[in-house]
Parts: structure tokens; C-alpha cells; sequence
């Protein structure tokens, strides 16, 4: 007699256990850094269609893909990234949107500025939403 409750019980954990995963959970602040890695690297490598197509689905629907190459281009006409560090990085909470704004000094070949990486949590995962570089003079 117990063998049959404890096998609707079983099934019942196991048919549960997919959707704990499926749960939104928020993304780690500190894994923008790594967001912000990954975003170097593409531009590095002028991947401008790999960094718009994992962008955050509402920085799509805002900006084309031809304008937000044609601000990379902007960006990548510096130079390569020779080293970049973080400034700070505010963080941010709009119903139910969370989103990082890290600022950093990056060093070009040919300028250095301060570039704000904006990213959103999609799901538990940082996604670009926006960024702006700021040139400073070099001396």
C-alpha cells in the first residue's frame, strides 16, 4: 500500500524539478564585468552583428542594427582596445527592469575615454541595452 503513494510522490518531485529551473531568477551584478568582456572582445574583432544580435530585445526594438554598427565603427575607428577598468557601475531598478550601467576607462590605440556599457537582466543573463563613449584628450 505505501508503494503507490510513494511513487506519485517521486513523480510529482520529478515533474516539479523543470520548472524550478524555469523560474526567472535575477542575473549576478558581477557578472556585467563579464558582459562587459564579451563586448570588448566582439569589438575588438568588429563583430558589430554578434554584438547587436545578443543585445536586449527592447535596445532592438529602439535602434537599428545599421546604427548601432555605424556607432561601433565610431568606437573601433580609435584603435583596439589596449586596456579598459571599471569606474563604477550604478545599478538600477525600474518595474520590474533591472539594469547596470558600468563605466570604463579604455585605452585605444589612438584615444582613451570613458565608455558606459549599459546592460539589461533578461532572464537572468546581462544583455546590452545601450552604450556611450566619451573621448578624452590624450596627453
Amino acid at each position: 500500500m505505501l508503494r503507490r503513494p510513494l511513487t506519485v510522490i517521486i513523480l510529482l518531485v520529478a515533474s516539479a524539478m523543470p520548472g524550478c529551473s524555469m523560474l526567472n531568477h535575477e542575473a549576478p551584478t558581477e557578472d556585467a564585468d563579464k558582459a562587459a568582456v564579451l563586448f570588448f572582445q566582439r569589438l575588438d574583432k568588429e563583430e558589430y552583428d554578434q554584438i547587436y544580435n545578443d543585445s536586449a530585445k527592447k535596445f532592438k526594438e529602439t535602434k537599428t542594427r545599421q546604427s548601432v554598427i555605424e556607432s561601433l565603427q565610431e568606437i573601433t575607428a580609435y584603435g583596439k582596445t589596449i586596456e579598459y577598468q571599471r569606474k563604477s557601475m550604478p545599478i538600477q531598478a525600474e518595474a520590474k527592469i533591472r539594469l547596470v550601467s558600468p563605466v570604463y576607462m579604455v585605452y585605444f590605440d589612438r584615444m582613451k575615454g570613458e565608455l558606459t556599457l549599459t546592460f539589461q537582466d533578461e532572464s537572468g543573463e546581462w544583455k546590452l541595452f545601450g552604450f556611450a563613449f566619451k573621448p578624452h584628450p590624450r596627453r
